[in-house]
């Protein structure tokens, strides 16, 4: 079985966020893996804004690139995550408002993938640990893949010592691949150099 890091790259027509509403939990909060649910607002006050540095750049897809890094997708991912019985997803809405600061789609939910899983082997691997937080990876130069340590029922997941970081399964690859999913990018996690 193969594991794949999962990215939302800016694509050249595609929209980039920037500005996230002032109400909603701060960025870091979306890295850690945990529920954020009791703490998450009404969607009216969670509006994420096109970034005015990219005012050509107004094609939605279906996952969508921002500053923040959130996996942000819309119900169509949804619905593929939910076919293969992903249930370790909270799906927190958004609105996400064009440059004129109008509501443009009230389709795209943060995706908080909750918990992390031991996918790295940390005798192997090459990486650099962070200066603030000791527990968590903060560069990868060169990922080696401890598949013993994988669950067999982990199919979208954080790394759990590098958190900000979310990894699918083949399975996954597959279904999202058929279901002509657009606006993300993988890479193969073992041998992968973090980028």
């Amino acid at each position: 079985m193969k594991y794949w890091a999962i990215k939302t790259p800016l694509l050249s027509d595609g929209v980039y966020l920037s500005k996230v509403s002032s109400k909603m939990p701060e960025s870091y909060k979306f890295d850690e893996g945990v529920s954020l649910v009791d703490e998450y607002p009404s969607v009216e006050d969670c509006k994420i804004y096109y970034d005015p540095n990219y005012p050509e750049n107004i094609c939605l897809y279906d996952f969508v690139s921002n500053i923040s890094r959130l996996l942000i997708i819309n119900s169509k991912v949804k619905s593929v995550f939910d076919n293969l019985g992903i249930n370790n997803i909270e799906y927190l809405p958004i609105w996400l408002c064009n440059h004129k600061s109008e509501v443009s789609s009230k389709d795209y939910m943060i995706c908080n993938v909750l918990g992390g899983v031991d996918i790295f082997d940390m005798e192997k691997s090459n990486y650099v640990i962070g200066s603030i937080n000791k527990e968590q990876i903060r560069r990868v130069k060169s990922m080696t893949v401890n598949y013993d340590a994988i669950p067999e029922d982990a199919k979208v997941f954080r790394a759990s010592k590098k958190l900000d970081q979310i990894f699918i399964r083949d399975d996954v690859k597959q279904a999202l691949e058929e279901a002509n999913i657009e606006g993300f990018s993988l890479k193969q996690a073992d041998g992968w150099n973090g980028r």
